[in-house]
Formats: C-alpha cells, structure tokens, sequence
C-alpha cells in the first residue's frame, strides 16, 4: 500500500480548515472530488481519519497522527526539492578552493564574501599561499576542486579559464637604496640582492625573463614559496623581492612597493578537472572571475576567458 504524496497534501489541508468545501478552496479543486480521495486514503488505511458532521469535521487519533507525519513528510519533500534546485543552479553543496600565492590575499577574502552574499548554501574549503605546480597537483589528485593559478602552460585532463594579466611590483625594504626610487628600472634591480619565489614557479620564471631582457643578473639570498613569508624576509632587509601586485594587500611593517620598468606580468587563469564541469564549479568561476575583474589591470575579456 503506496500513500502518494497528493493524497497527503490533500488529507493535510482538509485536516487544517476542518471543513471540505474551504479546502476544496484552498486547493482548486472540487468538494466531491476532494471528499472521495479522503474516503480512499482511508479504505487504503483501513481506518478512519475524519469524524464527519454536515456543518465540520474533526480529527481522529489516527488522524491527528496522520497529520503530524503528513507535515513532517510534505516539509522533507519540499526541503529536498529546494536542495536539488540550489545544486542544480550551483548554489549547494561542498566545494574544494585552491589560491596561489598572493591572490589568497588581494582576492580569495572577497571570494568567500561574495559567496557568502551569493550562493550561502555552498559549503567552501579554502587553501590558499600554493604556487601553480602545487595547484595543478592537487587538482589532479583530486583534493581540490578549482583553483585560480598563475599559468603558463595547459596540462592535459584540465580545463582553463584565462581571467587576464596581472602586473608585478618590486617589495623593498623601508631602508634600501632602491626605495628611493618611483620607478626602478631592471638593471638596478639586478644589481641589489633579492628574494624570490622557488625556481619552479610561474612568478620565478617571469622574474628571471624580466631581469634577462635588461642584461641583470640578481643573486638571491634566499627563497620561499609562501608570499607571507617573503614579504617578511623583505621586511627583515634580505632582499628585494618581485611580486604579483595582488600580493600589496599584505602590507607589512619595514615593506614599500616600487613600481618596475617594463613591469613583468603573469597570466592568472581557473583551472579544474576537465570531467567535472559542474554547476558549482560553473557558478564559482563566474564569482572569482567577477572579483579579478575589479582587482588586476589587465582582465580578459568574456570572449577570452571563455574561450
């Protein structure tokens, strides 16, 4: 025996106005009909429901136990439908984030807020201060999934999303020479120590194109793969250090930034699972996309970041 959930919806409301023809009202439908599916829930049920007067009708025992179920049922229902909605439209559910280095500064807090405000339901994981190696890795071993990166190849079984170009600056000590300086030209900043990002970063490799065009050749006192961290070894006076201009967000006591001649930039792309072109992974791409828009000086256009 199959209660269906109509029969429940109908059962409910006659329960709740205690008069056929105000629920027949209620739910578009007429008297007579409304009176003979009650009578067949109940010759399904084998019991009563209703006591029936011509002017009311009341609720039995097992009616008043019908109803409390019968809401609790139809609620679930609608709760469930609501969910499967926000999860087809990428508004619920778990969703995995990676941010390279410094944009877990400039741009991943105004991700989260905008998704707070946007889509409250999705569940996000956030991991951020990773080079793009690191990113790429843990995407293919699915431990995240998407991540904003710095890119400058495609791996194959990945999908991306170029959002624009973002130019660097040079992090100075407070007390260094080159801090004297608007704008420094290369040759000098080849000319004074550095920090830098590992030699397998997407921000080494354009650093060290940079300074090769202009003939400089830097020595690097030290390297870190965390933008926290080199920004306090430049405030601990090691060395000047080139930088993704998101990374300015993270102001430290004893940093100045300088603007760079011929300025470097890297190309900040999403990247997921090319199997796994989700609603939530479509709805995030369009929140982050949204927010690089406003933070670099060089975003992609729609066409260029779709294609």
């Amino acid at each position: 025996m199959m209660i269906e959930t109509r029969q429940l919806q109908y059962f409910a409301t006659v329960a709740e106005e205690r008069h056929f023809g105000r629920a027949a009202e209620r739910l578009n439908l007429a008297q007579p009909y409304l009176s003979q599916q009650i009578r067949k829930l109940e010759r399904q049920l084998d019991t009563a429901l209703l006591n029936r007067t011509t002017r009311s009708v009341s609720l039995t025992e097992a009616g008043k136990h019908l109803l409390d179920e019968a809401r609790r049922v139809l609620a679930d229902l609608e709760a469930l439908g609501t969910e499967v909605r926000l999860i087809g439209d990428g508004l619920q559910g778990p969703l995995r984030l990676g941010f390279t280095g410094s944009t877990t500064y400039g741009i991943m807090p105004q991700v989260v807020r905008r998704t707070a405000s946007a889509a409250p339901a999705l569940r996000l994981t956030v991991s951020g201060e990773m080079i793009t190696p690191r990113l790429i890795t843990r995407l293919l071993d699915h431990t995240i999934d998407i991540a904003l990166l710095r890119s400058n190849s495609r791996i194959p079984g990945l999908t991306y999303a170029s959002l624009g170009f973002e130019s660097c600056v040079l992090a100075v000590p407070s007390d260094s020479p080159l801090a004297d300086h608007e704008t420094v030209p290369a040759a000098e900043v080849g000319a004074h120590a550095l920090v830098g990002y590992p030699e397998n970063s997407v921000m080494a490799a354009a650093t060290q194109r940079h300074l090769s065009a202009h003939s400089a050749q830097p020595e690097y006192t030290v390297r870190a793969s965390e933008t926290s961290t080199l920004m306090s070894l430049v405030a601990a006076g090691l060395g000047a250090a080139v930088i993704p201009r998101t990374a300015t967000a993270l102001g430290l006591p004893g940093v100045l930034f300088r603007e760079l001649s011929d300025a470097p930039r890297t190309e900040l792309a999403l990247a997921w699972r090319k199997d796994e072109d989700t609603a939530a992974i479509a709805r995030m791409s369009d929140i982050i996309a949204e927010v690089v828009a406003d933070v670099i000086d060089d975003p992609a256009s729609a066409e260029e970041a779709s294609a």
